[in-house]
């Protein structure tokens, strides 16, 4: 019998009509035969497999053929791109092992080697002839050179091999790309060839289809035919008129469904097309997702294994070391708490030493006051001694220098005014001279810096709130002096801590804290007008500016009062690098009394007079040689009148007094 799916796939409403026809008359014909006992077609017809049957199993077994085979030539891709990923992997491998051997040999030839000259310069030390050690040093020159040069030749060969690498991962790219594209052509071109046997099959099961029906047609219209004129036969006229009132209603309901399947399967057709359509779109789309999902998770995966691989060693590594901190760190605990033992020990002798050191200190500070004020009185002593010389010698020297003016050059002489002479004497005078005002104006001033110029209300309002503002300066080993002390105590360790992290030293630097504190505010308010904000701001400008007091430098032409005003800010060390300084700036002074126009003057008078004095001697060695000669022409003459009147020179025929005369004559 025919199926309701078979009777809508139809071409044409008539043979629809005739087929719904046909098979309700075969529905009442097996059910009468039924009654009657006898067997159906329908049994005849599951015994027998119709011509459609068999297309379709044919044309399934061809289709399952060809996706067998499209999909044996995608693994067989598939196949070979992992067996070349792998042949390239065992290669790698291979090399890599090659490459860690090479090194380790390398390593081991290098180490003999290095051991070698390391064993021969503690020879090389104990030899004297000098060509034996340049031999030898020359011979370790090309040791180490060889050496170089075998790590040289593993760093070209590591390059040339990375440059390799990087050439065939650019090989592999390029490869790689045109396998996809291969592949990717090839599955283009399976699923346009799969497409093409789909549709023929398609095709032939349609004409089997066909073929079959008109078979089943012809068939079944005989069969009715046959069955109608038995039932003619059969029934009686009622009977027959009942069938046929039957048939028209029958009728009249197949055409009301025949037109309403009709529209209704016309509208399922087209849906199931579009959606046919979308499908074959979202299945290549899918298809090709799910090929690069599938390469992507393939390579993931063998990347997770390989790293989970060398997690694995990472780990039993780690657990190894782990092992073996924590073994390095009971250890380390337990000699922690005994060097805490020995430390705090240490630390409570420590601060015993402390204290007794501290008192030795206060009694050296003592001593070393009183011998401080000998040395000072013993110093204004010679420092007297050496100025009245320094006095008398520039009164001399101011002497020679009027002498010079007036007698030598005759020019009138100015004398240095007398105040500059004063200013000049008076100059260290402020740092203790023979005046000894400096002296005690230190003292005034030392005396009144040691008491502090602020009251102890202000001092105490600022040392609070330091101390409630940086107890975050305060370390582990203070905290714990702090819990051990009694609360009387606390406050004064606490604040004494403090002062000595902020680098105050002295009543000088509590002054100079407690100016920045009250900046800005009358003397008489005691109130303090802080924000705890500002405490650190406030702490740094002070230590700027106790730095900008420590580096000041005091000029030579400060007046009395400027000094005495800043010598109360001045730490001790200060002080004395200061007057250390003033001393010979004093020295320096009084060496030059002369100014340097007049040094300049006898410099140029001291050149002439040398040069006066040179022609004075060339002169008188003219004078003492011109009457040298004189003398020799008095014995000269006298003598040549003793020849001429000699009685000798009458006997001669040619006497010298007339040659002289014929001579003279002649001329």
């Amino acid at each position: 019998m025919t199926s309701t799916l078979e009777i809508s796939n139809l071409p044409s409403a008539d043979e629809r009509i005739a087929a719904r026809k046909e098979r309700a008359e075969t529905k009442l014909k097996q059910d009468k035969e039924e009654a009657e006992g006898k067997k159906t077609k329908k049994d005849e017809a599951a015994e027998e497999i119709s011509k459609g049957q068999k297309q379709y199993g044919a044309s399934a077994a061809l289709l399952e053929l060809k996706k067998t085979e499209t999909w044996d030539e995608l693994t067989g891709i598939q196949v070979r791109f992992s067996e070349q990923e792998n042949q390239r992997r065992i290669i790698e491998e291979n090399n890599r092992l090659d490459r860690y051997e090479a090194l380790q040999i390398e390593a081991v030839t290098s180490g003999r080697k290095n051991a070698a000259i390391e064993m021969k310069w503690a020879d090389l030390l104990n030899m004297d002839i000098p060509q034996e050690l340049n031999d030898q040093l020359q011979f370790q020159k090309a040791a180490c050179k060889q050496i170089i040069e075998s790590k040289d030749r593993r760093i070209e060969d590591f390059k040339t091999e990375l440059k390799n690498k990087d050439e065939e991962y650019i090989k592999m790219l390029k490869q790689q790309s045109a396998d996809i594209t291969q592949l990717i052509s090839s599955m283009r071109n399976q699923y346009h060839e799969l497409r093409r046997h789909y549709e023929q099959q398609l095709e032939e099961i349609e004409d089997a289809f066909d073929h079959e029906r008109t078979e089943l047609l012809g068939k079944n219209k005989g069969d009715i035919e046959a069955l109608f004129e038995k039932r003619r036969q059969m029934e009686e006229n009622e009977f027959l008129e009942k069938r046929q009132e039957r048939e028209r209603g029958f009728q009249q309901q197949i055409e009301e469904l025949r037109t309403d399947n009709a529209d209704g399967y016309n509208r399922c057709k087209i849906d199931l097309e579009k959606a046919i359509q979308e499908l074959e779109q979202h299945f290549e789309k899918m298809n090709a997702t799910y090929l690069l999902n599938k390469e992507k998770l393939e390579y993931n995966l063998q990347v997770l294994t390989e790293r989970n691989q060398e997690h694995s060693a990472i780990q039993s590594s780690y657990k190894n070391r782990h092992n073996r901190l924590r073994e390095t760190l009971n250890n380390l605990m337990s000699r922690y708490n005994t060097l805490d033992q020995k430390y705090k020990h240490h630390n409570n002798e420590l601060t015993e030493e402390y204290k007794r050191l501290t008192r030795q200190f206060k009694d050296l500070q003592e001593k070393f006051q009183h011998f401080e004020q000998a040395d000072e009185k013993k110093f204004r002593e010679v420092w007297e001694m050496n100025e009245g010389e320094v006095r008398q010698l520039m009164t001399k020297v101011l002497e020679a220098d009027r002498l010079l003016h007036e007698q030598q050059l005759g020019l009138e002489w100015l004398p240095p005014k007398e105040e500059m002479l004063q200013q000049e004497l008076d100059t260290f005078s402020e740092s203790g001279t023979t005046t000894g005002k400096s002296t005690a104006l230190e003292s005034a001033d030392m005396g009144q810096s040691e008491s502090g110029k602020f009251s102890a209300t202000k001092v105490k309002k600022v040392l609070d709130l330091i101390k409630e503002e940086t107890q975050f300066l305060l370390d582990m080993k203070v905290r714990e002096q702090l819990e051990e002390l009694p609360p009387e105590q606390r406050d004064v360790l606490q604040i004494d801590a403090l002062l000595r992290y902020i680098a105050v030293d002295g009543q000088q630097d509590v002054d100079l804290l407690v100016q920045v504190f009250y900046h800005g505010q009358d003397e008489d308010d005691e109130a303090l007008m802080v924000d705890a904000d500002d405490v650190l701001q406030l702490l740094k400008d002070f230590i700027q500016e106790k730095e900008n007091q420590r580096i000041a430098d005091v000029a030579p032409d400060k007046k009395k009062k400027a000094r005495t005003q800043q010598l109360g800010s001045e730490s001790e060390a200060d002080r004395k690098a200061r007057r250390r300084r003033e001393y010979r700036k004093f020295w320096e002074r009084m060496a030059h009394v002369i100014p340097d126009m007049n040094y300049r003057v006898w410099k140029a008078l001291d050149a002439f007079l040398k040069r006066y004095y040179d022609l004075l001697q060339k002169r008188s060695k003219s004078i003492d040689s011109a009457v040298a000669m004189q003398k020799q022409n008095e014995e000269l003459k006298a003598l040549l009148d003793q020849y001429l009147g000699s009685k000798v020179n009458e006997e001669l025929q040619v006497p010298p007094t007339h040659v002289i005369t014929v001579v003279g004559d002649a001329r």
